[in-house]
């Protein structure tokens, strides 16, 4: 063997996807208190959950975690020993470790890498070692750690601490990442099981597939050992229809996403148990090669109105080239508005309070209107010449739209263009084209453009079939999507047997292509496609 080529061997082994305490070699699965309790949790809420983890089979469809998220500690002793409230969780931790343990199940609890956790109980900062010390002596077989009230110490140091704190404890626990990790960086498969990508998930459609959207742009340092995390389910929780829960879970399956239920298991729908318990989707999730699934290919509705999300691409990419409209805009100055040419719907702000993070969408134009949503001051913008701002008047707080700094547009879907205070950096910025109509970053040159709405998702899995979400994220209208061959990685000529995962029904075998039957707006279709020997 060559030099070179032992360097590289090296390489290899010194970027393993997997920290080294042997778990994770799956996404994990479990549930989590934080989506639907938030701080009203207590060790009643987690002994009947474990409870009905058994009771319902989610604990035999896998789900073997139960974690307390924020809320559950209160204090430290004179030793610095981290205590729980009391008042709920009057019997202690261990009591309640003990418990879970009793049901066969897993047990996780928070903590934060800064001074206080994000609801402002002890954080771990400084007592890494003795809080590690501590949850191993309980018991604990999972830690997720947040990042609020922090000292300034980069993510990939502060974390590095705490896993090695865990690893000197000689008891495998799960370690769980929460904040801080860019999509760029390449460290978290060394220091964590997981990671967040995201930022916290809301019950909605749009948080929710903005979410994978994002987690989507770092497929290739997910596997074995150690997951991108677009955060913790909301099937169940009732922000969504069910046809939209199953597209989160099945979105969360092929991305091989951690599957952390977040809703009250001991009132859950028969739809949501369904949902959260097909065999065959979870299988996808759980496959053993561990490939995260990716979108690989995008269309177009055939109607103009079933898009109302906004991102930013290239001004020269595929899709403005057979649709220019699609990056052509009008701002009247009378009204405020900035109107799409595509299908004439005015650029908005999701939600009246700017405090929670907001996303720039399209909707129907009710400037004026006091009936509409935030009586329709959320589509009115003002430009500035001086700076090449355009900033939103909503509630008389100026607001800028742009997208995140953070992301580099590599894939189909470019960064989600969010509303943020003015900071007037670049990616703030944009220019005004008015002989094409397009409106462009100054921070890299790209347009502004309305979303295509017709997806492909795929990945690999152990057995040589491509597990296949096909997508339709539109608002309005059902139509079919086409996956094709070359799409997944099959030749053409490929004879190839389609399997419907939701209906776990044989749909045939196929050549070239599979054409679905039409799919409902915000509904997805999931396929396991087999080569035939």
């Amino acid at each position: 063997m060559n030099i070179i080529s032992c360097v590289y061997l090296l390489l290899l082994i010194e970027y393993s996807h997997q920290l080294n305490n042997g778990l994770g070699r799956t996404p994990q699965m479990g549930w989590n208190s934080w989506n639907h309790f938030h701080c009203s949790v207590n060790e009643t809420v987690a002994r009947q959950t474990a409870d009905a983890l058994v009771q319902t089979g989610l604990a035999a469809a896998g789900y073997q975690y139960v974690n307390l998220d924020d809320c559950w500690q209160m204090s430290r002793d004179a030793q610095g020993t981290i205590q729980s409230d009391p008042k709920t969780f009057p019997s202690g931790i261990p009591a309640l470790v003990d418990y879970v343990h009793s049901r066969k199940l897993k047990f996780g609890l928070y903590s934060d890498r800064g001074y206080k956790t994000c609801a402002g109980r002890p954080g771990s900062l400084g007592y890494e070692t003795k809080d590690a010390n501590t949850y191993a002596s309980w018991g604990v077989d999972y830690l997720k750690l947040d990042s609020c009230y922090l000292n300034g110490t980069a993510p990939e140091i502060s974390y590095s601490i705490m896993r090695d704190a865990l690893n000197a404890t000689g008891r495998p626990i799960f370690f769980s990442l929460c904040g801080g990790v860019s999509l760029r960086d390449l460290w978290p498969p060394s220091v964590g099981n997981s990671w967040r990508t995201t930022d916290d998930i809301q019950d909605n459609w749009n948080s929710m597939i903005r979410n994978i959207n994002f987690n989507n742009e770092c497929t290739e340092r997910a596997g074995p050992g150690g997951w991108n995390d677009p955060d913790m389910l909301e099937v169940g929780n009732g922000g969504m229809t069910d046809a939209e829960y199953v597209t989160h879970f099945s979105l969360w399956c092929i991305a091989k996403a951690p599957l952390i239920i977040g809703c009250d298991v001991t009132k859950m729908s028969a739809a949501t148990l369904a949902t959260l318990t097909n065999p065959e989707v979870i299988s996808v999730n759980q496959d053993p090669l561990g490939i995260q699934g990716k979108k690989v290919a995008v269309a177009s509705s055939s109607s103009i109105n079933a898009s109302s999300e906004v991102i930013v691409d290239s001004c020269s990419s595929t899709t403005l080239m057979k649709q220019p409209k699609r990056g052509q805009w009008v701002y009247n100055s009378q009204d405020g508005s900035i109107r799409s040419l595509f299908n004439g719907r005015c650029l908005s702000i999701d939600r009246c309070n700017t405090r929670e993070a907001a996303y720039v969408v399209l909707s129907e134009c009710r400037i004026g209107d006091p009936q509409a949503q935030c009586q329709g001051k959320n589509q009115q913008w003002a430009t500035n010449a001086t700076d090449q701002t355009i900033i939103s008047q909503m509630n008389g707080k100026w607001q800028n739209f742009f997208y995140s700094t953070s992301l580099d547009v590599y894939n189909f879907d470019g960064p989600s263009v969010e509303a943020f205070t003015c900071n007037k950096q670049d990616n703030q910025m944009w220019i005004w084209n008015t002989s094409d109509k397009t409106v462009r970053s100054k921070h890299n040159g790209e347009c502004l453009i309305v979303q295509q709405e017709l997806e492909v998702w795929a990945g690999s899995l152990f057995d040589g079939s491509q597990a296949v979400v096909l997508l339709n994220r539109g608002d309005s209208g059902s139509e079919p999507i086409t996956v094709q061959w070359t799409d997944i990685g099959f030749s053409r000529e490929q004879s190839a047997s389609v399997r419907d995962l939701w209906a776990r029904k044989d749909i045939g075998s196929f050549t070239q292509n599979y054409t679905s039957p039409n799919i409902n707006s915000h509904a997805v279709m999931m396929l396991k496609i087999t080569p035939i020997k």
